[in-house]
């Protein structure tokens, strides 16, 4: 059986073949019954072959029941292989049927079937990219064989049914079925197409072109269960901006009819750009309470799946290569709608700290690739949508737009989306429209400087000072004030330097960024002056520079318009450390610690270091989204990069700052809420592998103030915090932290999950269960995990969290050979999807051997050159990960303390 379509095969089908409609029939009538695995799937496609000769379709399923060519018919034990369907078109129009008999699904690839604990009810929905469709139907499944489709759905009378296209006609055939038949979609590609059905709850109203008043009837669906925690409004309210955005930014009006929006159960991604279907992952409907930050993803979510209607939908990349065409230029878009067209107006600041993040260590690993990649294969394809192909795109995207300037950028973009409409296209099809509109800058040059090449540029200023009115150098240390005073210092000399991530080979990009200068005025750290420089060389001198007088800051790339890693010099380094949360504009401060978190990561900060600054600015830091980043970063650091013999006291200290700053935040805030998860998380971090408590013979004060903060929130008493709401999710982050130190067991776990008879109830149960710390709790994980089938994508999730939960990582030392041993079965006999999170979520990162993990991945490889690319291309990302925290630990015993030397400033 076949299952990785190659490039070159779809290049040699649309070569042969156009397609035109399909007539697909799906009957669920049985999809209420957990016993029935497998539905009926019924296509009829109507295609022209160019010639006659071998072809194939694409279906994956449990059998073919009959099959049909222009009326003839064929053998399917003939022609079937598992994944295809082969035949022989004539040279002219064609009609092809086939009748398979398809597996619903429990991996979030196909048709997944979800069972509700909370009411027992049916839920379904289909994903599909970039290939699963073959998974429910048959279909020549590659974007560029696009067509119509007509959807007819069989389904219990009782539970909704939607697809892309509206409603044509309703019927009940039989006692309790409903026969669901859509009208025909517009053109678009098979991994687009989409069907949902079962017990969801709608909201429902109309949204209105604001110049022409055309209307566009918008859909809000979530499971019934999660019906009273919708927030449709809000949902609502950031789609018909996004509509008006979108419309005034592309002048060309929504093309799909319908904008339903459905959040379903246990979804492997954020969200998918079906038109006129939109599916989200179904915990952006929050029944607890959450921060701003978390407001604002939701918020860019539905914007990213928005501007994919144009740029993705309306006009598709021809093949998955070009992936960046929808995926980086979504990712961009909705970045400018969030930031000019919601509440939401400081987007762009957590794109600065979070999302530059994602796309600055993907493109560090060795598997790093140009934006625009080389997809040989729909494997590839589906390990490419990462920080590359996401936020570099979009921050390149990003560049480009001061590079051509905003009209022309537009301009470019009506002009292929004019050109493009209902069909596909490449990277040259798109330059050749911005070159028409920007005639005045050669985008070609800078595709090749940015597109096609590997890395991140290292962006450093070199400073050397002198005291105002002489010559003499004093050197570029931390020392010295700020003035124009006697004795004051000024800058002398200072030039700017970059160099690639990548040594080999030496790319040297156009850059065109800002340098800010801050100066201490009172208790704040002000921007005194800034300069805008363009450069395309190693190193330059930077003359307009000279004679400034020392600031106490320097940040290269302000305004965040380059997509570059920046070194800040070592007295700026010394100022962010004591005083980054000095800086009054969330945009700086995003930027300063971006620098400092890069730094942290190469091994030139150390993790004290870090930590301090952490913990000073705990309690000052007032953007969520900052707020979040940091958490996320401080984790890592202790996890991954900390001198394990260090460890507990450093948990101990960001531990106590942390329960610090939680005393002391606002009642009912966003930080009050941040803060309390951060004690919880720092909290699960605080035993030294078996349940017994770190610290001071597991008698530190914060230790102990933090074990009882969690048991008072299982309790419901929490007298001491005011306003902080004891919602299902900070219950079972407490519990979960309880039971993987061996403060609380099944009993209490049971009690719980009593009490949250939800989906995501069952989950936080089977991580807690799979968290305690005893040797026949991660064997039976373990045994689960590798070797029931039936679990689904997210209860995999769900389990590795408990098994891999940082206090026990010790009690998972038996199970590093056996990961190994692994591999190769789970790769074949998994999903990709479900193979992903195993390889992923399993891998040893947490051994006290690391160097034997190292040596184990290393010999692994060597073993394996033949073996499937995606799978070797995951072990290099783990392995070099890991290579990496082996570096930063070892480099902290030879890197000196700046924050020591500096002290602290508040």
């Amino acid at each position: 059986m076949t299952t990785n379509l190659t490039r070159d095969e779809a290049r040699h089908r649309s070569d042969l073949l156009t397609v035109s409609r399909y007539a697909t029939i799906l009957d669920l009538s049985s999809c209420a019954d957990p016993e029935q695995r497998e539905f009926d799937s019924v296509t009829t496609v109507e295609f022209t072959a160019a010639r006659s000769e071998p072809t194939f379709i694409d279906i994956i399923a449990a059998g073919i029941v009959e099959a049909s060519l222009n009326g003839a018919p064929l053998d399917p034990a003939e022609v079937f292989d598992g994944a295809r369907v082969r035949f022989v078109p004539r040279a002219g129009e064609n009609t092809l049927r086939i009748h398979a008999r398809a597996l619903y699904s429990r991996t979030g690839e196909g048709l997944h079937r979800f069972f509700d604990p909370a009411d027992d009810s049916v839920h379904l929905y289909t994903q599909y990219e970039p290939t699963d469709a073959r998974r429910v139907f048959a279909n020549f499944d590659q974007p560029d064989l696009k067509a119509r489709f007509a959807f007819t759905v069989l389904a219990p009378d009782d539970l909704v049914v939607r697809s892309n296209a509206v409603l044509a006609e309703r019927s009940t055939p039989d006692a309790g079925i409903a026969c669901h038949e859509f009208a025909d979609t517009e053109v678009l590609s098979s991994y687009i197409t989409c069907v949902i059905a079962g017990n969801y709850a709608e909201a429902r109203t109309t949204y209105r072109h604001p110049v022409t008043g055309e209307p566009i009837e918008l859909g809000l669906l979530t499971r019934a269960s999660l019906a009273e925690h919708m927030d449709a409004a809000e949902i609502f309210r950031v789609t018909a901006q996004g509509l008006d955005f979108f419309h005034a930014a592309f002048d060309l009006p929504y093309p799909w009819g319908k904008y339903d929006q459905v959040f379903v159960p246990e979804y492997n991604l954020g969200a998918m750009e079906n038109p006129g279907l939109v599916t989200f992952t179904d915990s952006l409907i929050f029944r607890d309470k959450v921060t701003r930050s978390m407001r604002e993803s939701r918020a860019n979510v539905i914007l990213h799946e928005m501007a994919h209607m144009w740029f993705g939908d309306l006009v598709t990349m021809r093949w998955w290569d070009d992936l960046w065409l929808k995926e980086s230029f979504a990712d961009y878009m909705a970045g400018l709608a969030l930031a000019e067209a919601t509440e939401y107006t400081d987007g762009w600041v957590t794109f600065a700290l979070r999302r530059k993040d994602w796309a600055y260590r993907q493109d560090q690993y060795p598997t790093t690739h140009p934006i625009v990649a080389d997809i040989p294969d729909v494997e590839a394809a589906k390990l490419n949508f990462d920080g590359i192909t996401y936020a570099k795109g979009a921050s390149v995207l990003k560049q480009l737009v001061t590079f051509v300037g905003r009209a022309a950028f537009l301009d470019g973009s009506r002009r292929y989306f004019r050109a493009h409409a209902f069909g596909t296209a490449t990277l040259q099809d798109f330059l050749g429209a911005l070159a028409e509109a920007a005639p005045h800058r050669d985008v070609h040059h800078w595709a090749d400087a940015w597109l096609g090449t590997v890395g991140v540029s290292e962006i450093e200023l070199a400073v050397e000072t002198a005291e105002a009115g002489t010559g003499g150098e004093t050197g570029g240390g931390p020392g010295g004030e700020t003035g124009d005073g006697p004795g004051a210092e000024v800058l002398s000399d200072i030039r700017i330097r970059q160099r690639n991530t990548e040594p080999e080979p030496e790319v040297v990009r156009p850059h065109r960024l800002a340098i800010a200068a801050f100066d201490r005025v009172g208790p704040v750290l002000e921007r005194s002056k800034t300069w805008t420089l363009d450069f395309a060389v190693p190193d330059c001198d930077v003359p307009e520079m000279l004679g400034t007088p020392l600031p106490a800051l320097l940040l290269p790339n302000d305004g965040d318009l380059d997509y570059c890693k920046v070194q800040l010099d070592a007295r700026s380094t010394a100022t962010a450390l004591s005083s980054v949360s000095r800086l009054a504009d969330p945009l700086h401060r995003a930027l300063v610690w971006s620098a400092l978190g890069n730094a942290l990561r190469d091994g030139l900060l150390p993790v004290e270091d870090y930590l301090a600054a952490y913990c000073r600015a705990l309690s000052k830091e007032t953007h969520p989204g900052i707020a979040a980043g940091l958490r996320t970063t401080m984790l890592t650091a202790l996890d991954r990069w900390a001198d394990p013999s260090g460890r507990p006291a450093a948990v101990a200290g960001a531990l106590g700052a942390a329960l610090d700053s939680l005393v002391a935040a606002e009642p009912g805030s966003d930080a009050q809420l941040d803060l309390a998860s951060t004690v919880l998380s720092l909290l699960a971090r605080t035993a030294g592998g078996t349940g017994e408590p770190a610290g001071a013979s597991g008698t530190d004060p914060a230790v102990v103030a933090a074990r009882e903060f969690a048991s008072t929130l299982l309790t419901g008493r929490l007298e001491e915090f005011p306003g902080l709401e004891i919602d299902h999710a900070l219950r079972w982050k407490a519990l979960i932290a309880l039971v993987a130190l061996g403060w609380a067991d099944v009993a209490e776990i049971a009690q719980e999950a009593a009490a949250d008879r939800t989906g995501s109830g069952a989950l936080h149960a089977a991580t807690a269960q799979a968290a305690r710390p005893l040797p026949i709790v991660k064997m039976r994980a373990w045994e689960s995990l590798t070797g029931d089938a039936e679990l689904s994508n997210d209860m995999i999730s769900a389990v590795i969290a408990g098994f891999t939960a940082p206090s026990a990582l010790p009690l998972t030392e038996p199970f590093v050979g056996p990961y190994f041993e692994l591999l190769d079965t789970v790769w074949s006999t998994r999903s990709i999807e479900i193979a992903r999170r195993l390889v992923v979520g399993l891998y040893p990162h947490g051994s006290q051997r690391p160097a034997d993990v190292l040596e184990r991945t290393d010999a692994w490889l060597m073993r394996n050159p033949e073996a499937p690319g995606a799978l070797r291309r995951l072990l290099l990302e783990l392995r070099d990960d890991l290579a990496r925290s082996i570096r930063v630990r070892a480099a902290q015993s030879r890197t000196a303390s700046l924050g020591t030397s500096q002290g602290a400033h508040g």
